[in-house]
């Protein structure tokens, strides 16, 4: 009975040595417990910081900022909304007078006053109905030399209907003058070449198919070369 206890006491040992030395310690670190940590710990990013732009200053988007006003290192800065609309170009209306530019001095001192040509021609309005010709009975003509100042006044007053101010008196020295004839024949003597705008009025009525009687202005570019330039002043009605 002795040895049946003693037997099984020693067994018990055997197995109580066995697992004893199968047991293995794990000795942690703190420095390598905080390398560890450190690089399985996932890394948070930072919130992108988006710039908003202040509309109709909506107060959920902030405060704006105030920009100063008329800098120049700024350029131009608009102040009202109607800025961004092209404006349209001012119009003159016709009734009101348009003003002449200055009178170029030194383009007329240029021009020759007389010359040895002659400029010959006709005057009449042209009936677009019966094809019928009405003469210029006694219509005074003028020369006038192109120049800036009289483009002007072709232009806009003549082809672009609009009232001019005054001609400068200077003008008057440069123009020659001439009158019609019974026919609407006319001549100029002693012109200068050059181009000019020839003028007159001629005044008609039922003849060229108007209730009642007009004055019509009739005005034509020409070039005056040496010897006689010959020419027709006229103008097709109604």
């Amino acid at each position: 009975m002795l040895n049946k206890k003693f037997k099984y006491t020693l067994i018990a040992l055997t197995v109580l040595g066995l697992s004893g030395c199968n047991q293995r310690s794990i000795i942690i670190h703190p420095e390598e417990s905080a390398v560890e940590t450190a690089s399985t710990q996932p890394v948070v990013k930072s919130p992108e910081i988006k710039e908003e732009i202040l509309i109709n200053k909506n107060p959920n988007l902030g405060q704006a900022v105030t920009i100063p006003i008329n800098d120049p290192s700024l350029g131009q800065v608009i102040t009202d909304e109607n800025d961004y609309v092209e404006k349209a170009p001012v119009v003159v209306k016709k009734n009101h007078r348009m003003e002449r530019i200055s009178f170029p001095v030194s383009e007329y001192n240029r021009i020759k006053k007389t010359g040895g040509s002659t400029v010959s021609g006709s005057v009449y309005l042209h009936n677009s109905h019966n094809e019928q010709k009405i003469m210029g009975k006694k219509v005074k003509l003028y020369l006038n030399p192109v120049t800036s100042y009289s483009r002007q006044w072709y232009q806009q007053s003549y082809l672009g209907g609009y009232k001019m101010s005054k001609s400068d008196k200077r003008l008057y020295n440069y123009l020659k003058y001439t009158v019609s004839n019974s026919s609407g024949k006319f001549n100029f003597f002693g012109v200068a070449r050059g181009k000019y705008y020839l003028t007159g009025t001629v005044t008609c009525g039922e003849e060229c198919g108007f209730s009642k009687s007009k004055t019509l202005r009739l005005v034509r570019e020409i070039s005056v070369g040496s010897g006689v330039t010959k020419t027709t002043l006229m103008k097709h009605v109604p």
